[in-house]
């Protein structure tokens, strides 16, 4: 078995194809020897089955043959049938008499020679025309010759006939020892075969389940289901030891590829969970031997930096995009206000004029004293006090706040409705409020008041756009566990269904351009769920649309 170890597999499968071949090689031979043998057999039969045929082919068939036409020559009717008859006699005749010749038997020539001589006296008869004679001849003495030759012909065939059965008894002897003896040495040569052939494919096989056992051993250390792979151990000194051996060494050079992939990849995973909680700093270190993972890494690297610098910009962008919708808020609060101090100043520059028209009657009829010019301007200084009270009321509705402080949710919404109560009574919308229970919160008052004066805002706008009978504007204030809810509803039909999510939408707006910038709503959202942690939604309910906004409370 040693021996067989130290041997490499191209020496095994040559010595077991040696050995097929010495195998083939002896049956064919013994094969070949056997066909000869056959063949002479069969040929020696087939020579005594042929003299047989022969005999039966060229000397019993014409005889008959000749002893007819002797029958037919008596029997002719006239001499030229005769002659015809004759004449055919003679060439089979001497046909037979090269036959006989062949077959070197004395006593068949001679019992041949009287059957001839009988034929020749039938013939004389006739030549003589003793025509009774020759019938009686044919029927007597030659047909007692033709008994006696052809007695002695079966006798020859016979003879013939039993040669060839001894040698086909013979030959089936014979190839029945042989039969016994060809198998004999298949069976010995399947033994020794098949004996050798189990030594060296044992061999091989073993080695093979031993690199196989090597090979599933590693895939399941590839599919994490063990810790180690066990290397190949081979005895023989064949191919599969230095295949064994070759795998050993790819083995190990690719665990410590996987381990270092391994690291690479636990470090690409702890910087994609940094960079999914928002710190771009961290980068990809570990080091692998894989091409392809490491232009990976720096793909990853340079797709953070690119990250981080994208986001900066973008941040940078947006805080531009801001500061330009802040300032279009501003403008259009501005061009608001402007409207809602027309409308506030409207009454009191009347009555201003209407001091100024009484005065000035009062003087051309001369009834212009210190008194009365002293009344007028107390009465016009009170106008314009109230006026310049207004303006700073504007003024600090709209400025900047720069700290959060505490405030009362229906003060911040009057404060809103002050903006807007001289606006709204001049075109007929009544606004009503329900306070169920105050709340006080903490955050940006003014901001807040925006908010709601945004809303308002969008409110009248849609009830003066729609002509609506009878607007009016519902505030209800209350509170719950944890927000001050603030809801505002109008009666202007409602928002339709395919653009209310669109409300809060930056330069949304259902209006024409010049009368709204649609950036008021994205900015009370903006205010409302960025600086105060609150929220802000619309829906449809009823007759119209209602606007809820939820801050949180102290």
């Amino acid at each position: 078995m040693n021996l067989i170890n130290n041997i490499n597999i191209k020496v095994k499968l040559g010595l077991l194809f040696l050995v097929l071949c010495i195998s083939i090689a002896v049956l064919a031979y013994k094969s070949i020897n056997i066909s000869e043998y056959n063949k002479q057999t069969l040929k020696e039969v087939h020579s005594k089955s042929q003299t047989v045929l022969n005999m039966q082919d060229k000397i019993i068939t014409p005889l008959y043959r000749l002893r007819e036409l002797t029958q037919s020559l008596v029997m002719a009717p006239n001499s030229k049938i005769r002659v015809s008859i004759q004449e055919k006699m003679s060439i089979l005749s001497l046909t037979l008499e090269q036959e006989f010749k062949k077959l070197e038997r004395n006593k068949i020539i001679k019992e041949w020679n009287s059957y001839k001589d009988a034929i020749n006296v039938t013939r004389s008869y006739l030549d003589e025309g003793f025509e009774e004679g020759a019938y009686i001849n044919v029927t007597t003495s030659s047909t007692e010759q033709f008994n006696i030759l052809l007695e002695e012909l079966l006798k020859v065939q016979s003879s013939f006939l039993n040669n060839s059965t001894i040698a086909y008894g013979k030959a089936s002897t014979e190839a029945r020892d042989i039969k016994l003896e060809v198998l004999i040495v298949i069976i010995v040569v399947l033994i020794l075969a098949t004996f050798i052939g189990w030594l060296i494919t044992g061999n091989i096989i073993n080695s093979i389940h031993t690199v196989q056992q090597g090979l599933s051993n590693f895939f399941e250390y590839l599919n994490n289901r063990k810790d180690d792979v066990q290397k190949i151990e081979i005895n023989s000194k064949d191919e599969f030891y230095q295949m064994a051996k070759m795998i050993n060494q790819n083995v190990s050079t690719i665990q410590k590829s996987i381990k270092q992939n391994e690291e690479l990849i636990k470090n690409a995973t702890k910087v994609l969970e940094d960079l999914k909680g928002g710190d771009l700093s961290s980068r990809l270190t570990k080091e692998s031997n894989n091409d392809a993972l490491n232009e990976l890494k720096v793909m990853m690297n340079n797709m953070i930096d690119n990250l981080e610098f994208q986001i900066q910009e973008q941040i940078y962008k947006r805080l531009e995009q801001e500061q330009i919708l802040i300032q279009q808020s501003k403008l259009a609060s501005m061009g608001e206000m402007i409207g809602n101090i027309a409308h506030q100043w409207r009454q009191p520059l009347a009555q201003i004029s209407a001091i100024h028209m009484n005065m000035k009657v009062t003087y051309d009829f001369d009834k212009f004293t210190k008194e009365y010019l002293d009344t007028k301007i107390k009465e016009a200084n009170t106008l314009t006090n109230y006026m310049s009270q207004t303006i700073s009321d504007f003024q600090n509705f709209f400025k900047p706040q720069g700290e959060k402080e505490e405030f009362s949710v229906e003060k911040a919404c009057r404060d809103s409705y002050f903006i807007l109560e001289s606006s709204l009574k001049y075109h007929g919308i009544s606004l009503n409020f329900d306070v169920k229970e105050d709340s006080v919160v903490y955050g940006y008052k003014n901001e807040y008041s925006q908010v709601i004066l945004n809303v308002l805002s969008n409110a009248k706008d849609i009830l003066i756009e729609r002509v609506i009978k009878n607007p009016e504007i519902n505030i209800e204030i209350k509170t719950g566990d944890n927000f001050a809810i603030v809801k505002i509803q109008d009666n202007a039909g409602g928002i339709k269904e395919d653009i209310i999510e669109k409300v809060f939408d930056p330069y949304f707006t259902t209006r024409h351009k010049t009368q709204g910038t649609g950036i008021g709503l994205y900015m009370a959202k903006n205010i409302i769920e960025r600086n105060m942690s609150g929220f802000i939604n619309v829906r449809n309910q009823n007759d119209g649309a209602i606007f809820t906004i939820k801050v949180k409370k102290k």
